[in-house]
């Protein structure tokens, strides 16, 4: 889990704390990747509240699936949020 060094490249690579179900899930056929727009940093000021209602509406029906709401969940953090989050 986490920001990991690989042994022969030396170069940080993330490894994905969620299970391989969540992992391996699609999103439908005919269906995009959401445009996750709205980062969240962690820094003051800043609404866990809100960010998650807005993480749920740029999800769009995608947010019915809790798998897709995980998986697709670290690319709406930013800054010390994602690093925090990836350890």
């Amino acid at each position: 889990m986490g920001i990991n060094v690989g042994l022969m490249h030396h170069r940080p690579y993330f490894i994905s704390a969620f299970p391989s179900a969540v992992q391996m899930t699609e999103v439908p056929m005919g269906v995009k990747n959401p445009k996750i727009i709205t980062k969240f940093a962690g820094e003051a000021g800043e609404s866990t509240v809100e960010h998650i209602a807005c993480y749920m509406v740029e999800l769009g029906n995608l947010a019915d699936n809790e798998n897709l709401r995980m998986k697709f969940f670290p690319a709406s953090l930013t800054k010390n949020a994602f690093t925090w989050f990836s350890l």
